[in-house]
C-alpha cells in the first residue's frame, strides 16, 4: 500500500504533467528538459519496522509527514504586456546607469564613473546625493552596485584587475566599511546577485566564470560555472534557478541556465547581440532585459520565445529590477526612473 507521502507525490507529479502538456510549444520542450534534468522519482522502501515504529524502525518516526518536495516547473504565459504606470524620477545625471534597493524600499543609483552615489525615494520621487565612491588612480569604471540588508557592494574595474567593495548606508549617507568582499578579480568582473543562499554571485567578464562568494568568508570564494565569454547579467528565477546573458558569440543573445550540478540547453535565442545587453532581472515568472538599443525583452520561462517593448521609444535602457512588492519593474533610462506594469 502506498504511504500518504508517496500518494502526494504521485499527485503532484500528475497535476505537474498535465500543466506542462497544457502549455505546449518551447515552454513544454523547456519543462521535459528540466525534468529530465532532476533525479527520477524512486519508490519508498518497504516498511520493516516494528508495529508503532516509523520507517527504518524509528519509534519517533511519522509516516504521516510530508517531506521536502522541489519547487514546481513554473511556465510564464507566452504573451506578456508593458506598460509605463508612472515617471518616478526625471531629469537626473546622464551617467548613472547602476541601481540596487535598499531595505525601505529605496534606490541607490550609481554612475558608470566614480562619483556620487545617489538615493531615490519612489515614493516623493526625491532625489539626494548619497555619498562619493572611493576610487583609485587606475579605476575608471563602475561595473555594478548590489545590496544585501544594510550592506551595499560597488564592483570596481581597474587597469589589471577588479575588486568588491563592501559600503554601509545609514542615517542618509553611505560609507566604506573598510573591508572589501573580493579582490584581484580578472578584469571586466563584477556583475553581481544575491542568491536565495545569501551568497554574492558575481561573472568574472572575458575570463568567462561566475563566482559564488560569501561575503563573511572571501577567502571561499569558488566557481559554479565557467566557459562564458562576455556575460551582461545575472537573476534567479523562481525556482530558485541562476539565468546569465551572454552575446559573446557576436550574433544572438544567449540566455542561459547555470545550473551546474544538471547542465541544461539555453533558453530561444532569437535576440541580435548587437542590441548590447545590459541589464537583467526576474519577475512574474519571466526573465526582462535592457538593451542600449533601448529594447527591453521579456523572455517567459521556462524557453518561450522572447518579446520586445518599448523599442526605441525611452533611448539606452540601464538598469532594471522589481518593486518592493515584486509586482512591478523599475527601470532606469538616460535620465528618468520608471515605474513599469508587466504580465
Amino acid at each position: 500500500m502506498l504511504r500518504a507521502p508517496a500518494v502526494a507525490a504521485a499527485l503532484a507529479l500528475a497535476l505537474a504533467a498535465l500543466t506542462t502538456a497544457c502549455a505546449g510549444g518551447p515552454a513544454q520542450n523547456r519543462a521535459e528538459q528540466v525534468a529530465r534534468a532532476q533525479p527520477a522519482p524512486q519508490e519508498p522502501p518497504p516498511d520493516d519496522g516494528a508495529p508503532g515504529e516509523g520507517p527504518d524502525g524509528d519509534p519517533d518516526g511519522d509516516p504521516g509527514e510530508e517531506q521536502p518536495q522541489d519547487p514546481p516547473v513554473v511556465i510564464a504565459p507566452p504573451h506578456g504586456s508593458v506598460a509605463i504606470a508612472e515617471t518616478i524620477a526625471e531629469d537626473l545625471p546622464e551617467d548613472l546607469r547602476h541601481a540596487a534597493p535598499l531595505p525601505d524600499g529605496s534606490l541607490l543609483l550609481t554612475p558608470d564613473t566614480g562619483g556620487t552615489v545617489y538615493h531615490l525615494n519612489p515614493v516623493s520621487g526625491t532625489v539626494t546625493q548619497a555619498g562619493e565612491i572611493e576610487t583609485t588612480a587606475d579605476e575608471t569604471t563602475i561595473v555594478d552596485i548590489a545590496t544585501w540588508e544594510e550592506s551595499v557592494y560597488i564592483a570596481y574595474e581597474g587597469a589589471e584587475n577588479n575588486r568588491i567593495s563592501r559600503y554601509t548606508y545609514e542615517a542618509g549617507t553611505l560609507r566604506p566599511s573598510g573591508s572589501a568582499a573580493a579582490r584581484d578579480l580578472p578584469r571586466g568582473a563584477g556583475l553581481m546577485a544575491f542568491g536565495p543562499d545569501g551568497m554574492l554571485y558575481t561573472s568574472t567578464g572575458p575570463a568567462g566564470e561566475i563566482l559564488r562568494i560569501d561575503p563573511a568568508r572571501p577567502a571561499a570564494t569558488a566557481a559554479i560555472s565557467t566557459g562564458h565569454t562576455d556575460l551582461r547579467g545575472l537573476a534567479w528565477d523562481l525556482m530558485g534557478q541562476l539565468w546569465t546573458i551572454d552575446p559573446g558569440n557576436g550574433t544572438t543573445t544567449d540566455v542561459l541556465p547555470i545550473t551546474p550540478e544538471n547542465p541544461l540547453p539555453p533558453a530561444d535565442t532569437t535576440v541580435p547581440a548587437t542590441e548590447n545587453p545590459t541589464d537583467l532581472t526576474q519577475i512574474a515568472g519571466s526573465l526582462w532585459m535592457t538593451t542600449e538599443s533601448g529594447t527591453l525583452w521579456r523572455y517567459p520561462l521556462p524557453n518561450a520565445t522572447p518579446e520586445p517593448f518599448l523599442t526605441n521609444d525611452l533611448g539606452a535602457l540601464h538598469a532594471v529590477l522589481p518593486t518592493p512588492d515584486g509586482e512591478d519593474l523599475y527601470l532606469l533610462t538616460e535620465t528618468s526612473v520608471l515605474r513599469l506594469t508587466v504580465t
